[in-house]
């Protein structure tokens, strides 16, 4: 069905994620019920997808298929992926948004191949040399946005502060701070601490132009001390998994008949905390910030309320125009 009025498309990987179109098709409706005023565009195997496009009586949600005929497994190449599987997901989405037809890409697939194809289809933005993955991880106070969380396993200094500069745009313009406090992961507060990356990083945001808070050691981090947090890709995708698998383990000892009932019965406060302030869900996916267009990079396993909040994301950046923001401010000194 066609939707002229509908200025704001956003391309959904049906496919993508551990459930596919039956997880991913409820969840792109709901977030439009929630957004009316934007569109989706449902890429993937058709024939999975429109079974689960079940609309209450009436509705009229501006959502249609793009039928693809190939699939990216998580165990390919991203860039051979890319590359031998055009009618794909992942790059027939990337390839309508860098021809215009929608406005941001986002899968539940392969994070690898959602790097690639950003970076190989839709290109880095002119005064940025790594893009790199930030996600957001709750504090006592907020939130604050970790990058890199995994799309540049080795860094320069420069890469850092390219990270903290990205950073600082969007704390200001989707966080909504004034001016959003930096900070820089590290082994310990003094700046000599840490290793010749760190160490260099340190000197480059002392005179960088946002508000630097200093080295953030990595038992601080959740203490509401920085609003941006920047590391290397390998230090912070560990950073990330360590949370997640913390969460995890006392889900394990809450189970875990060995651990007296008491205890376990202990846990589940602390449990119903973690599911309602730590989950993935509440933030739908990781942003790649410094490519030329959005690409929200969601959890393979998300659910449907996952997805929503993926697509709801995906919308707030168009509408803001995030990726041309970046482009101004890094642009002012590159």
């Amino acid at each position: 069905m066609d939707h002229p009025g509908k200025a704001v498309v956003i391309a959904v990987d049906a496919m993508g994620g551990d459930h596919g179109p039956q997880v991913v098709v409820p969840g792109v409706l709901a977030a439009l019920r929630r957004q009316p005023a934007c569109s989706v565009a449902l890429y993937g195997d058709a024939a999975a997808i429109e079974p689960h496009l079940v609309m209450e009586p009436g509705e009229d949600l501006a959502v249609t298929v793009v039928p693809c005929s190939q699939d990216i497994s998580m165990s390919e190449s991203p860039a051979a992926a890319i590359r031998g599987k055009p009618d794909s997901p992942i790059v027939k989405a990337m390839k309508d948004q860098a021809a215009g037809k929608v406005q941001a890409v986002v899968s539940a697939g392969s994070t690898g191949a959602m790097v690639a194809a950003s970076l190989l289809i839709l290109g880095r933005l002119a005064s940025v040399d790594r893009p790199a993955i930030g996600t957001l991880i709750p504090t006592v106070n907020a939130h604050l946005l970790l990058l890199d969380a995994g799309a540049n396993v080795q860094c320069t200094p420069e890469h850092l502060l390219s990270f903290a500069r990205m950073g600082h745009v969007f704390g200001r313009e989707i966080l909504d701070l004034a001016s959003p406090r930096v900070g820089l992961l590290n082994i310990g507060e003094e700046e000599s601490k840490g290793n010749d990356l760190t160490t260099a990083a340190h000197k480059l945001f002392r005179t960088a132009p946002f508000d630097f808070v200093g080295n953030v050691e990595s038992n601080h981090l959740l203490q509401g001390q920085a609003d941006i947090v920047v590391t290397d890709g390998f230090t912070g995708n560990m950073v990330l998994k360590l949370l997640e698998g913390f969460g995890l383990y006392l889900a394990g000892l809450a189970k875990n008949e060995r651990v007296p009932a008491e205890e376990r019965q202990a846990l589940l406060p602390a449990l119903a905390i973690l599911e309602k302030r730590f989950s993935y869900e509440n933030y739908g996916g990781a942003l790649l910030l410094g490519i030329e267009g959005v690409s929200i990079i969601s959890h393979g396993r998300s659910t449907s309320r996952a997805i929503t909040n993926a697509v709801v994301t995906a919308v707030r950046q168009v509408a803001i125009g995030l990726p041309q923001k970046l482009q101004i401010e890094l642009g002012r000194t590159s």
